[in-house]
């Protein structure tokens, strides 16, 4: 994660419950609440790498690289390093713990797929800098290795600077399990619209031109759910609106059109 961005309070996973789905014909329920699991570890994912890149960035201006995040056994470690030929040097690693403490980690950890997701990230963000060199928005990074043994790096956009809130935009790159090889890239280019984030209010986001919710705008969602009564994502088939209920809880509902 290359350029900073200030990250709202952080809202304990195991505390943002969804309420069951409605039921609509043809819509995809099972995908949905899968995407909307991912959109909650991505959530948790740019919380604890914001933090972390915080408070050690400053004390590491002679070592610039690439971070990122990962859970392992129930804890988040962040990692510093930078690609070197088919090597990744890790500069740092640290953990957090339930307190938010963030202290270097001398343990044990799964140095072939920690390697393999640095080099995964630091590849895309050299495919990406062409976007970023190009486009007049911030973007941040995440990697995931997955159960298949693949690797998926997503881009989405930051909370800007001005402090807007950006969504309508996407990029997705997929390597195997040793990040040698580039097995797929997809991204989704919608109306890239800016946010004022400040008085309550319902917002509508334009995905007309899909037919399902993007996992970028349930991360959107799942990030700034707390700053407006409900936030709709107008698809071309479908609007999913998700509402906070007087229990704390979140309510998805999905209307066919």
């Amino acid at each position: 994660m290359k350029k900073l961005f200030l990250i709202f309070l952080f809202v304990i996973i195991c505390g943002l419950l969804v309420k069951s789905q409605y039921t609509v014909l043809g819509f995809d329920t099972i995908k949905f609440n899968k995407d909307w699991e991912l959109a909650a570890w991505l959530y948790e994912y740019e919380y604890h790498t914001q933090m972390a890149v915080d408070k050690y960035s400053r004390q590491m201006e002679n070592a610039v690289g690439d971070w990122f995040s990962y859970k392992q056994d129930g804890v988040w470690h962040t990692i510093c390093g930078k690609q070197v030929e088919n090597k990744f040097i890790i500069f740092k690693n640290i953990i957090s713990d339930s307190i938010d403490n963030y202290t270097d980690y001398v343990g044990p950890y799964d140095t072939t797929k920690v390697t393999a997701c640095g080099i995964a990230i630091s590849k895309a963000e050299s495919y990406f800098q062409l976007v970023r060199d190009t486009a007049n928005i911030y973007f941040n990074s995440f990697v995931q290795y997955n159960p298949d043994q693949t690797i998926c790096v997503w881009f989405f956009p930051a909370l800007q600077p001005s402090g807007q809130a950006v969504y309508g935009c996407e990029w997705q790159y997929i390597f195997n399990k040793n990040a040698k090889d580039l097995i797929k890239q997809q991204f989704f280019i919608n109306h890239i619209t800016g946010v004022w984030i400040g008085k309550p209010r319902e917002l509508w986001l334009n995905y007309r031109n899909t037919d399902f919710p993007t996992l970028g705008s349930l991360f959107f969602a799942f990030s700034f759910c707390d700053y407006f009564t409900r936030i709709r994502i107008d698809t071309r088939l479908i609007t999913s609106t998700i509402t906070k209920g007087v229990d704390d809880n979140y309510d998805w509902k999905h209307s066919l059109k």
